[in-house]
């Protein structure tokens, strides 16, 4: 069975020396405060692009826990700290010993699920958007989307800062 196509929507091309400078900063050397360079528009965008209508998306920030013992914060919710936001998917300490920046695109690609839902029962036909900071080989929103298809979600998409 084909898996489907996540529709991902990214604000920014990652592929630039200024967007790289930006990670670089924010993620890996733990400037916090640089949340707010793209905190407002990234929430902007994510409301514009997925309103509450008759039924409602579920924002689902991708958990990069393991992260927070390292640089004392959890970079996507940092973007998205204004937002409503559902906490169901969890990394797995055990299954995520590497960082995904560290590998290359076959080892990314080889990555196994590191994912534990936390409600399964409550992603029973819901509409779901992912939020990450960036899609690169789209591994882990791809292990995300798997995860909720197979606990009954409607329909999964996806937004991140930078692809």
């Amino acid at each position: 069975m084909r898996k489907p196509l996540l529709d991902n929507q990214a604000l920014y091309c990652y592929h630039n020396e200024a967007m790289r400078d930006y990670f670089e900063q924010y993620k890996f050397a733990g400037d916090y405060y640089l949340r707010k360079v793209f905190q407002a528009e990234f929430q902007q965008f994510i409301r514009q692009k997925y309103p509450q209508r008759k039924w409602k998306y579920c924002i689902i920030p991708v958990d990069h826990q393991t992260m927070v013992s390292e640089r004392g914060f959890n970079q996507v919710k940092g973007l998205t700290a204004n937002l409503k936001t559902e906490q169901w998917l969890v990394m797995d300490d055990d299954r995520h010993q590497v960082k995904q920046s560290h590998k290359n695109r076959v080892e990314r690609m080889q990555t196994q699920q590191p994912f534990i839902l936390q409600s399964p029962a409550k992603v029973k036909n819901q509409f779901v958007v992912l939020i990450d900071d960036i899609y690169t080989t789209g591994r882990t929103l791809y292990h995300a989307q798997d995860l909720l298809l197979k606990a009954g979600a409607a329909e999964i998409r996806s937004v991140t800062l930078a692809r």
